[in-house]
């Protein structure tokens, strides 16, 4: 089962409720400057920029063994032709069979309507997903028209306790149950950690 090892992996980094963000969240965060602000008007670069970024992160991270895709909708819509064609667009994406598992969640939205997240979940050991693709289609939500992978897709590691969230092309948070499972990233990438929570990065390292 996915959703016991995700859960308890969410409970040992501070953030049981899956809350965002995740870097203000966690006790242990970094976040990440993803996009290049100077390329934003040469978008080949500016995405071929950001997903080296990602990509080098993804990798130096962790071993990422779960991924869960939260699909958000209200209630009346949750068997809705358009929820089973967003999944079918998403695994067509990450090149990925129907999730292992899938979970519902009641919850409200800002206004307090009733709303749904729903979780799917895959194993990345038996299916693992066309990473590259995911991570750009992330980059690219505005520019592919496929809003609901925004904020929304989160990397699991759950022997290590890590958890890696892109929320789209601006940024990456990182979060893990030591401060020693970031030190690396900390020490290896300290030009990419965004400007301005620098200060709170710093000192969680420096104490």
């Amino acid at each position: 089962m996915l959703l016991p090892a995700m859960l308890q992996t969410l409970k040992q980094i501070g953030n049981e409720r899956l809350q965002l963000p995740i870097f203000y969240e966690c006790p242990y965060a970094l976040r990440f400057e993803i996009g290049t602000p100077s390329l934003m008007d040469r978008q080949t670069l500016y995405t071929r920029a950001a997903l080296m970024r990602t990509h080098s992160l993804y990798v130096s991270s962790a071993t990422y063994d779960t991924l869960l895709w939260i699909h958000y909708c209200s209630p009346d819509t949750l068997t809705s032709t358009h929820t089973q064609e967003l999944l079918a667009r998403f695994c067509l994406l990450a090149d990925l069979p129907e999730p292992i598992e899938i979970y519902q969640q009641e919850t409200t939205d800002s206004d307090g309507a009733p709303l749904l997240r729903i979780f799917f979940l895959w194993d990345m050991r038996q299916t693992p997903p066309d990473i590259n693709a995911l991570l750009r289609g992330i980059i690219q939500t505005d520019f592919m028209d496929f809003l609901e992978l925004s904020s929304a897709v989160f990397f699991f590691d759950t022997t290590s306790h890590i958890l890696l969230h892109l929320y789209d092309d601006r940024g990456m948070d990182i979060a893990a149950a030591s401060i020693e499972s970031l030190r690396i990233l900390y020490e290896q990438f300290p030009n990419w950690l965004l400007a301005y929570d620098r200060q709170r990065m710093d000192t969680l390292f420096q104490d």
